[in-house]
């Protein structure tokens, strides 16, 4: 039985060899009773044709920015869809995507969409192109805007070669469907999904009125994790700190700012006292220690200077006491330098924690462990994680299980 209230979604073609899936997925979507728009550009017009879309939607199917009676369509119909979806989408098309373009209707159509609602974009290309730095650099630059990219899969490609770059098949793109739309317990009208709290970003604590004490953090660990749970349905608020460069918006996910130790601490407390959170992800990098006595004005740099330090009251410690919610659960980061017996895990009251060491995080790599905590009040390793997309599908498990159980 075909649903009398259909999901909305704009399907967009651009000119692969692999547009053909497109076709497929078209039928397979409209014989699941969800309603559909096609935008086709000019290269998938060279590989099928639009009488098959028409055929399958019994709609016209949108070409370009300046056709008749088209002229608001990039608008019209980014405001119509629930869901839009690229499929397939070439190497061309995630560049004029991340660089801003607005020479197509598609382009101009990504131009319009405002973050409230998902934007899918499933790549297929040789498995060269998509390595390529270039790509890369562009798929990044989608993700960080909270755009959903649907890596694709390995295998043998028209070219004959063999590698990543095949477009995702369409049953498997119909069940993504599916799960985004049908999990009622995450739809936008359900109060009870849960709500998550995730803190990143470095602490700056005002030495005088110009300087500061930092650390390295950038804010991408956290915000990594709360986009991943954002685009599965969680309400997720990110409390990130200001001179973050990761506060693009995203369906879902809210972003708040804070900048010293103090206004962290502050709003921490607001948020968790005042909303009934179930999940703590605390990633923010918070400074031990603060100024005892901050300079009015700019310290002369001529001048030799004494720093009195003072140590900061320990947010982590507190969250409990100021939650809403007493079955609140915490996942905390503990970042090491060197090996060694430096984790102190007993000193964390988390439910999990998350331990990364400086020798194992750069720019490609950001390997750690999470550990859960028993009965007994001791930490065990549950799983490993080598880079930031791999910790934030850890993550994701562990509460989809919880609290079936803690085993990822």
């Amino acid at each position: 039985m075909l649903p009398t209230n259909p999901k909305k979604i704009l399907l967009q073609v651009t000119g692969s060899i692999a547009s053909f899936k497109a076709v497929a997925l078209c039928s397979k979507l409209v014989q699941a009773g969800y309603d559909l728009e096609v935008v086709l550009s000019e290269g998938a017009e060279a590989f099928v044709g639009a009488a098959s879309f028409e055929g399958f939607t019994r709609k016209k199917v949108h070409r370009g920015i300046f056709d008749e009676g088209s002229m608001m369509s990039h608008i019209d119909l980014e405001r119509w869809a629930d869901l839009i979806l690229v499929y397939p989408a070439t190497a061309h098309t995630l560049s004029s995507l991340a660089l801003g373009q607005s020479n197509t209707l598609i382009t101009s159509i990504f131009l319009a969409h405002e973050f409230k609602k998902p934007f899918w974009v499933a790549p297929a290309m040789n498995q060269a192109m998509y390595r390529h730095p270039a790509t890369q650099h562009h798929v990044a630059q989608l993700k960080n805007w909270g755009v959903r990219i649907l890596d694709p899969d390995p295998g043998k490609m028209a070219c004959g070669e063999e590698g990543t770059g095949r477009l995702i098949e369409p049953e498997a793109m119909l069940e993504k469907i599916k799960k985004e739309f049908s999990n009622a317990k995450f739809q936008k009208s359900d109060t009870t999904r849960p709500k998550i709290l995730v803190t990143s970003g470095g602490t700056l604590e005002p030495i005088d009125s110009v300087r500061s004490i930092t650390n390295f953090s950038t804010g991408e660990t956290g915000y990594t994790v709360a986009l991943k749970l954002a685009s599965e349905g969680f309400d997720v608020t990110l409390l990130q700190a200001r001179h973050s460069h990761f506060q693009n918006p995203a369906p879902g996910l809210k972003i708040q700012t804070y900048q010293t130790t103090s206004d962290f601490s502050n709003q921490v407390e607001q948020a968790l006292s005042n909303e009934n959170y179930h999940y703590l992800i605390h990633a923010a990098a918070v400074a031990d220690y603060r100024v005892d006595s901050v300079v009015d004005g700019k310290i002369q740099s001529s001048k030799v200077l004494t720093l009195r330090l003072k140590p900061n009251a320990k947010v982590i410690q507190q969250v409990r006491g100021w939650s809403k919610n007493k079955n609140l659960k915490v996942i905390s980061f503990k970042l090491t330098a060197g090996r060694g017996n430096n984790r102190k895990f007993e000193t964390y009251d988390s439910e999990w924690i998350i331990h990364n060491d400086l020798k194992d995080i750069s720019e490609k790599a950001h390997a750690g462990k999470i550990y859960a905590r028993t009965p007994k009040g001791k930490y065990q390793a549950m799983t490993s994680f080598k880079t930031k997309a791999e910790l934030s599908n850890s993550v994701l498990k562990l509460i989809q299980n919880e609290p079936k159980g803690t085993q990822l």
